[in-house]
């Protein structure tokens, strides 16, 4: 297989997208099933909502470090083989999850849990970014975010039915039947972009190389612009992730069993937004239509906290702004991760892990922020979220310098050899 040259565009693999989509469905699964059944875990753990609410924020931490570790690795053994000992962490931590007794056992194996899928993930954007550049490179990622949004749509109706059916131990053996079968696809059909060649010499590499990538990623401040810009734009998702327990089955007092409903509008606005965005790259380059989106959703969130500032407990006045914020990200992600990678053609893996990380601890921290601030009001998560909308704005146009082209002096393409 070969990366894409500059300035050449090559017809995306849809096979691919979509053997990559289910591997990247990992982490909305392992997030979305049991937020359900948050309540009924509480309950049988003995220990409140907010307790068991921290697993969301260890397993975005746990999402993070894996991804910082796998990132390098796969640059230096392959894409394939960093993805099968993540794998192998992730099924291990999700067997011994069924025989939790206590929240902090519970908490302590979402963490080593997410690790394993952090580091078996990593290597979706990198496989990208491994075989396209910028415009083919943002269609790829874009095809891929439409596939995996299935998953959060479908992840609450499952953990919801399986919550009915047997309790929610159940959800964690989905996830470990859907992690078995990521095990067969990573070894079976996703291909191996780092060359054997280029395997065995990076091999030869001192360790500190690996640290030395992370360095040339903290070195270039545009890069570190998208990628802040993006982590402020996920970060209105992650609150909302880490409070929707709350927000809908405790202060609009929805049943477990409509939770799904409620959850899965945002997801269907965030798959309209994504086919837009593959649409608008047809005439616009990533950088401009990055600026739009986070612009509206900073609209979005503007209307959120209006809504939430009139006192009236109305779950429309939640909802229809609500939609418009989330969706915005099917516009935002894409081409902030393809700007972002364009910098660094050679270090994908450290890159791409750099960012990925970057996302799910901000976004770890933010829900822990939410958290901590909560006054049983909606008024502090649509306050932080605004806040991080327009902080995501100031990034992107000051230092990400998005209204300017990027020029990046590329290295002569390589071979990439499947296998």
């Amino acid at each position: 297989m070969h990366p894409t040259p500059a300035g050449e565009e090559s017809a995306p693999s849809r096979s691919l997208a979509l053997w990559l989509a289910a591997l990247v469905a990992l982490t909305p699964f392992s997030l979305d099933t049991y937020l359900p059944a948050i309540p009924a875990m509480a309950e049988a753990l003995g220990t409140g909502v907010a307790q068991v609410q921290h697993s969301v924020s260890s397993f975005l931490l746990g999402f993070a470090l894996g991804q910082l570790t796998g990132g390098p690795l796969s640059d230096r053994w392959g894409r394939r083989t960093v993805g099968t000992i993540g794998l192998a962490v992730y099924l291990a931590c999700t067997f011994l999850i069924l025989f939790v007794t206590d929240v902090e056992q519970l908490i302590g194996l979402r963490l080593l849990q997410a690790f394993g899928g952090g580091f078996a993930t990593v290597i979706c954007a990198a496989i990208v970014r491994d075989l396209y550049s910028g415009r083919a490179a943002a269609k790829v990622i874009s095809m891929i975010s439409t596939m995996m949004l299935v998953a959060p749509l479908m992840a609450p109706v499952i953990g919801s039915a399986l919550l009915a059916a047997g309790g929610w131990q159940g959800i964690f053996v989905f996830l470990l039947a859907y992690g078995g079968a990521m095990m067969m696809l990573v070894r079976l059909l996703l291909p191996e972009t780092v060359s054997r060649f280029t395997r065995a010499r990076r091999s030869l590499a001192p360790k500190r190389m690996l640290a030395r990538n992370y360095l040339e990623v903290l070195g270039n401040p545009r890069a570190l612009g998208f990628l802040g810009a993006q982590a402020f734009v996920s970060g209105s998702m992650f609150i909302y992730i880490t409070t929707a327990p709350f927000v809908f089955m405790e202060y609009f007092s929805v049943p477990a069993s409509r939770f799904p409903l409620f959850f899965g509008s945002c997801v269907a606005g965030l798959i309209v937004m994504v086919q837009v965005n593959i649409r608008l790259l047809n005439f616009f380059e990533p950088r401009r239509i990055l600026l739009a989106g986070i612009s509206l959703q900073i609209a979005g969130c503007g209307l959120l906290l209006l809504g939430t500032l009139t006192g009236v407990r109305e779950l429309a006045l939640w909802m229809v702004p609500l939609v418009l914020t989330m969706s915005c990200i099917g516009i935002t992600g894409p081409n902030a991760a393809a700007c972002y990678l364009e910098f660094f053609p050679r270090i994908s893996g450290s890159a791409n892990a750099f960012y990925g990380a970057s996302l799910f601890i901000s976004g770890g921290v933010l829900g822990g922020i939410v958290n901590g601030l909560h006054t049983g009001t909606l008024v502090p998560i649509a306050g932080t979220m605004l806040a991080c909308a327009v902080t995501a704005l100031l990034l992107a146009l000051f230092v990400a310098r998005a209204r300017q082209p990027i020029e990046i002096q590329r290295p002569v393409p390589r071979r990439f050899a499947a296998g």
